[in-house]
């Protein structure tokens, strides 16, 4: 039999990265069901219903508001110690666009068959439980979720595995917090994820059959990912301002050519752009104007222009 021992060194980094992402989880929970459960913060920030789950060991949240007819999620990728800050959790964006929205046009054909399958075949759970995470829904109640009753707008647990990470991306976020000055709030996206097919491309099933045929020069995928982020970030920042009674506000934005993509089919390569723009946007919320938030390193925010 072989025993793996774990040094004490590493030991002692995974319970810190535990801890951290603990810390981070039960915050983020706290403020959704802090907005959900306040009628005026419910409102002001649109928020319709919350749904925080698992993927192998990885939290994610999904979200839906008022106003949108797809659904966000933020999932949480790392949380760490940051000199500073408590911690600092490093989330990826994703938007699931109902079929009748504009975005929906914009995903590539694989996005599109996949967002259309059995994939996203799900309903609210039949479970009893009161969970405020699902929008004050009341125990007894013959649908809580009326508006969900034919599709909750989300991929089936099952399939976790077989959606590709990079499906349905529009951007970065990261927060971080210090209990005692602010947080600061950084997202970073483009304004368009566009790939552009180098070669005639059939698109064929398990079986063989010919899904879709994409001709060489074909723009395969146009996502506007900075729109959509931008979107969830704005309503992010505004209500944990008002959540965690921040007086101050002050928004950073840098810009600078992004990147365009060229597929052959089976292997996608990036090439710089003019025409797509890298966009980094930050805010700094804070107790009080004097207090000092610590800069966080990025070594591409050296690389933009930030604008006025």
């Amino acid at each position: 039999m072989t025993v793996y021992m774990l040094n004490t060194t590493e030991s002692k980094e995974m319970d810190g990265a535990n801890e951290r992402i603990a810390e981070a989880v039960g915050l983020l929970n706290h403020f959704w069901l802090t907005t959900l459960s306040d009628a005026s913060l419910k409102e002001k920030a649109r928020l319709k219903y919350v749904s925080h789950m698992w993927d192998n060991n990885r939290p994610y949240w999904y979200l839906w508001y008022n106003d949108c007819s797809g659904v966000h999620k933020m999932e949480l990728h790392k949380a760490q110690t940051a000199e500073g800050y408590d911690w600092l959790a490093e989330f990826a964006v994703k938007y699931y666009p109902s079929e009748t929205e504009s975005a929906f046009n914009g995903l590539s054909t694989l996005e599109k068959l996949c967002r259309k399958s059995e994939m996203f075949h799900t309903l609210p759970t039949d479970g009893e439980c009161d969970c405020p995470c699902h929008g004050q829904s009341h125990t007894g109640q013959d649908n809580r979720f009326p508006d969900l009753s034919k599709s909750t707008g989300t991929p089936s647990f099952k399939y976790s595995e077989i959606i590709p990470a990079d499906f349905f991306c529009v951007g970065n976020m990261l927060t971080a917090f210090n209990s005692h000055k602010g947080s600061l709030v950084r997202l970073k996206s483009q304004t368009n994820w566009r790939i552009t097919l180098t070669e005639d491309f059939a698109l064929a099933d398990d079986n063989g059959d010919i899904l879709a045929v994409l001709k060489k020069g074909e723009v395969d995928k146009d996502y506007p990912c900075y729109a959509i982020s931008y979107s969830l970030y704005h309503r992010f920042v505004k209500t944990w301002a008002l959540v965690h009674n921040y007086k101050c506000q002050q928004e950073s934005l840098w810009k600078t050519d992004g990147l365009t993509f060229n597929s052959d089919g089976y292997s996608v390569t990036p090439k710089p752009s003019s025409e797509i723009q890298k966009i980094i946007v930050q805010s700094e919320l804070k107790f009080k104007q004097e207090e000092y938030l610590a800069p966080l390193p990025d070594e591409d925010i050296s690389l933009v222009v930030k604008c006025a």
